[in-house]
């Protein structure tokens, strides 16, 4: 497992894929750090904190996220397509579930870059600006920041999925637009199938709307659902790719 692991990380342009993560970054920050420095006066001050943090991570996690997961998946598993490395592996007798796993962990790893930099920036922004922070404000942050890796891991497997079944990078970006739209649908309209939609785990591990802990049901709720979508997505991309023509 390990040298499929490090295959896929010499063969990957991981400073492009970073890069791109980057800019969602940056212009996910802008739009929830003007948002809340234009409110800035009518803030209390005991809440700025968690304020900041739910405008900073709100516009990142459903607004941009999910296209930017769609693009590293796609910029990982395309050129696979390219390179003709299936039918090397299947020649050689290679296991395409080792490879796909380790390029779903290849992605987890440089989602965990780009969501450690969105910490960061908060914790820059609280220091630059001199808001006042509780350690309990810094210890739910981190843990989120955590949790929307996890999070993230059924929106990569889902569209590893669909550019193996496809092989169209558009066509990936797109379902992860109509997704994000719908999440922001599903949170209007709130209820119980927020919390199962695929395109709303980032945000929910995020804590962006609620601005607390996860409960312990809430948690556990979290983890199933992106278990399952995980390991669904996760088998059939393999199927697909041990079956592609």
């Amino acid at each position: 497992m390990i040298d499929y692991f490090k295959a896929e990380w010499i063969k990957n342009r991981k400073v492009v894929i970073l890069a791109i993560g980057l800019i969602f970054l940056a212009l996910s920050s802008f739009i929830g750090l003007a948002n809340f420095f234009l409110n800035y006066d009518v803030l209390i001050e005991e809440q700025m904190s968690r304020v900041l943090w739910g405008q900073l991570t709100f516009y990142n996690g459903q607004l941009l996220f999910p296209a930017m997961l769609a693009i590293f998946s796609g910029l990982i598993i395309l050129p696979e397509f390219e390179r003709k490395t299936l039918e090397m592996l299947r020649s050689n007798q290679a296991s395409v579930k080792k490879m796909v796993l380790s390029k779903f962990l290849l992605a987890l790893f440089l989602v965990s870059v780009i969501q450690a930099m969105l910490f960061a920036i908060y914790l820059l922004t609280l220091y630059l600006s001199q808001i006042p922070f509780q350690i309990e404000d810094l210890l739910l942050s981190l843990r989120a920041t955590i949790l929307s890796v996890i999070g993230s891991s059924s929106v990569l497997m889902i569209h590893s999925y669909l550019m193996a079944k496809t092989k169209n990078f558009a066509k990936s970006v797109g379902v992860a637009a109509i997704g994000s739209f719908s999440g922001f649908i599903f949170i209007m309209l709130g209820g119980f199938i927020n919390q199962l939609f695929p395109y709303s785990q980032p945000m929910i591990g995020l804590r962006s709307r609620a601005l607390n802990d996860m409960s312990f049901l809430e948690f556990m709720l979290f983890i199933t659902v992106n278990s399952l979508f995980s390991f669904i997505f996760y088998w059939l991309t393999v199927k697909k790719l041990e079956n592609n023509e």
